[in-house]
């Protein structure tokens, strides 16, 4: 069973950025897999490495949109992507260094972190575009 399993309900609307955030949590799962499995420390940090590769891949596409639709909560949004892999690198850092082991409390971070934004602020965004879509 996934640790974390994608539900319709985190549909933003933009089909783009919902293909996106299933890949997001397949990684999320991915990396789960890997620290509950016992894999080697290498193997794991390649996971988080690929998890953040891909964060950064996600957000330059958001970033591209908010620029396409002129979103006015740009600035906000821009904060909260920065924090997330501020988060991500410091435990790329900690577990190469070897002074973090992939935790519970490390796999609840990533896994809250990405369904409260999904819901919250991308949702936010694509009530948005679809708003001004209808020129509303």
């Amino acid at each position: 069973m996934a640790y974390l399993k994608w539900l319709d309900t985190y549909d933003i609307g933009f089909k783009i950025i919902d293909e996106q955030h299933k890949k997001l949590i397949d990684i999320i799962n991915e990396l789960y897999e890997a620290q509950r499995h016992g894999t080697s420390q290498i193997a794991i940090i390649d996971t988080l490495d690929k998890l953040a590769d891909y964060t950064v891949y996600h957000f330059a596409t958001e970033e591209k949109l908010f620029a396409q639709y002129e979103y006015p909560k740009t600035t906000e949004h821009l904060a909260e992507h920065k924090s997330f892999v501020d988060q991500v690198v410091k435990f790329q850092q900690e577990l190469k260094m070897g002074s973090l082991l992939l935790s519970l409390k490390t796999m609840e971070y990533l896994k809250d972190w990405t369904i409260t934004h999904i819901l919250g602020s991308d949702r936010e965004f694509g009530e948005f575009v679809q708003l001004r879509e209808l020129g509303e």
